[in-house]
């Protein structure tokens, strides 16, 4: 009987264990799946769908805080508030790859990642592994949810968001630096 619950004791720290390493797995996953180019890797361990929904919600609502007033009193407001949605929605689908996710990892704005990708048009070589994630901050948020913060070069912070599922992690967020206006 004391054999039993030894095993026992030992199997629900290891699956502990690896709950907790969970979501370092998967990063680590993912930093392997874009330096290696590998999309099937990637795909195991990031939503891209929800990723990009996820963005686009974010980006729309801040292009309409920005421009609500601009546009109140603009009779064709409605409809470049419905194009500049168009517009973020192509972007954003054009951004989140796995080349756009290694520029973020890096340490590049958002903006400038999007130029790079774009002029890289991912045939450039591919990022070092130590290069993604540097000077990152990792934090639990629940038992569910965790955090990667990666600053860029002017102290703003990019949150990346990993949400469990089952056992498994997996990328569904994507929290950009919010821009003081200047």
């Amino acid at each position: 009987m004391k054999i039993f619950a030894w095993i026992f004791g030992v199997a629900m720290i290891a699956l502990l264990g690896y709950v907790a390493a969970g979501p370092y797995l998967a990063i680590a996953e993912i930093k392997t799946g874009i330096v290696e180019k590998d999309a099937d890797r990637l795909s195991a361990k990031v939503d891209f769908p929800t990723l990009r929904q996820n963005l686009k919600a974010q980006l729309n609502a801040r292009l309409l805080n920005n421009t609500a007033g601009e546009l109140k009193d603009n009779p064709l407001g409605a409809l470049a508030a419905g194009l500049a949605t168009t517009m973020v929605d192509g972007i954003v689908d054009a951004f989140v790859t796995p080349a756009g996710l290694a520029h973020v990892m890096e340490g590049d704005r958002p903006s400038e990642s999007i130029v790079k990708q774009t002029v890289t048009a991912d045939t450039g070589p591919p990022p070092k592994e130590e290069d993604l994630l540097q000077n990152a901050r990792y934090s639990y948020d629940s038992l569910s949810q965790f955090s990667v913060w990666v600053p860029d070069d002017e102290g703003q912070e990019t949150r990346f968001v990993l949400q469990r599922d089952g056992l498994s992690w997996r990328l569904v967020n994507l929290v950009l630096p919010i821009d003081d206006p200047a």
